[in-house]
């Protein structure tokens, strides 16, 4: 059987589409080197020249705020917060969100908007061509533009095999940000099932962080760098950057703030991680809700569990909403819990809350998972927090989610099905889309 020569041209392209569109979304196609040493010693994380170290290390720049921050613990509080400092609004409203579908927590925030829009506050949302892929209210943004406000799309996807590496890089950071003063950081997305107080399997567990003064311009920033790259608007001026406040609330802490743009030749968002756990000295607790740690962090948190460190991960159980995402993670429970590393899963309901908590001091928090993706693929935005007052209120939120987890046995894990231990092997190979 003889093919005409478009025939195979086609046949060509199509397998050339195929065999690319493999190395993708399978491959770790620079994905930088496997393990990642520290040259030196890390200070404890309870010493100032911890944070003077990761600023270097990492070329971060460290700041102080005296600007209190707020813990919201789920829907119902986060939204109670925002939609009164919506109203409260003056200048600016920016909004950055991975998902956003429609519902009643998307009609709710809709409408302070649209009230906000007619009183001449100026109004953009952002969200992710891939967490919005279906569900985004079409009808209500269309009344929200016409009103003056202004929507984009973060990398649509698309089926070009020229650019289907634009469909791994996903902006998965949340910035909510009021007149420049008020910020708003987590893991909360614009869907109905973050509604709530957690109360039911329907209510997913969250934590949303309130921010303000230098801390709400560093939110500022990680928006309106996105924003810009997407519809070539940079932001700038007091409506989105005002004057910091000379009045003082409370004592000073230092931070460091981390806006993370996936690149192989920096992997920046690891490497916070990383030198985070090798500072502590007494505690390491993370709450996440995608747990799929790289080498250099599995033998990190076995090195500390085996030096004394008290080693706790808290990560969703069968109520994960990805099952793909949950099985793949359960690679590296052997290995950890043989380290002497401690892993609990939430029971009531989906915990979708991002936080790692070290000696009582020293708290990171933000948009990033433990996953493959927030490490080399997302858009991220986090905080390394030093303060002693809110590390331990969230020492007491992660004990309280802890008394609500069971603890995995390492006898009873052996024992599991083979059922179970091939789902396991299935998902792990699809680790590079985790």
């Amino acid at each position: 059987m003889h093919y005409a020569w478009w025939e195979i041209v086609i046949f060509v392209i199509g397998l050339v589409s195929f065999v690319s569109v493999l190395i993708v979304l399978f491959l770790p196609v620079g994905s930088g080197p496997a393990k990642f040493v520290f040259n030196g010693t890390v200070p404890a994380v309870s010493d100032p020249e911890f944070s003077k170290m990761l600023s270097d290390s990492l070329n971060l720049p460290l700041k102080q705020s005296d600007q209190p921050i707020t813990i919201l613990n789920n829907g119902d509080a986060f939204m109670k917060s925002f939609l009164a400092d919506i109203d409260q609004a003056t200048s600016s409203i920016n909004i950055m969100d991975y998902i956003w579908q429609d519902g009643a927590m998307s009609d709710q925030i809709l409408e302070h908007l649209d009230q906000k829009l007619k009183q001449g506050v100026q109004v953009r949302i952002m969200y992710d061509g891939y967490g919005t892929k279906v569900g985004a209210p079409k009808k209500q943004l269309k009344i929200f533009t016409d009103l003056g406000g202004k929507v984009s799309v973060f990398h649509s996807l698309t089926v070009m095999p020229w650019r289907l590496g634009q469909n791994q890089a996903r902006s998965h950071r949340r910035a909510f940000i009021i007149d420049g003063k008020i910020g708003y950081v987590g893991g909360v997305a614009i869907n109905d099932s973050w509604l709530g107080t957690a109360s039911s399997p329907k209510e997913y567990r969250d934590m949303t962080f309130r921010v303000q003064g230098p801390m709400a311009l560093d939110v500022q920033a990680a928006f309106g760098e996105l924003w810009a790259s997407m519809t070539g608007e940079i932001l700038s001026g007091a409506d989105y950057y005002p004057p910091a406040s000379a009045k003082t609330i409370g004592s000073a802490f230092t931070y460091i703030p981390l806006a993370s743009t996936p690149s192989a030749a920096t992997l920046t968002l690891p490497k916070f991680f990383l030198l985070s756990v090798l500072g502590a000295k007494h505690t390491i607790d993370i709450t996440t809700p995608y747990f799929l740690p790289d080498l250099s962090l599995r033998q990190a948190l076995i090195q500390k569990a085996k030096e004394g460190v008290d080693v706790r991960i808290l990560v969703p159980n069968n109520l994960n909403d990805s099952q793909s995402v949950y099985y793949a993670s359960h690679y590296s429970y052997e290995e950890l819990l043989e380290g002497g590393v401690k892993i609990y899963e939430y029971q009531p309901t989906f915990a979708h809350t991002k936080s790692m908590i070290i000696d009582g001091v020293w708290s990171v928090i933000g948009s990033a998972n433990l996953d493959n993706h927030s490490r080399e693929h997302n858009e991220e935005n986090i905080f390394g927090i030093a303060d002693q007052t809110f590390g331990a209120q969230m020492a007491k939120i992660f004990e309280n989610d802890l008394s609500k987890s069971k603890l995995i046995d390492l006898t009873e894990w052996n024992k599991r099905g083979i059922w179970q231990r091939v789902r396991e092997d299935v998902s792990r190979t699809l680790f590079e889309q985790y």
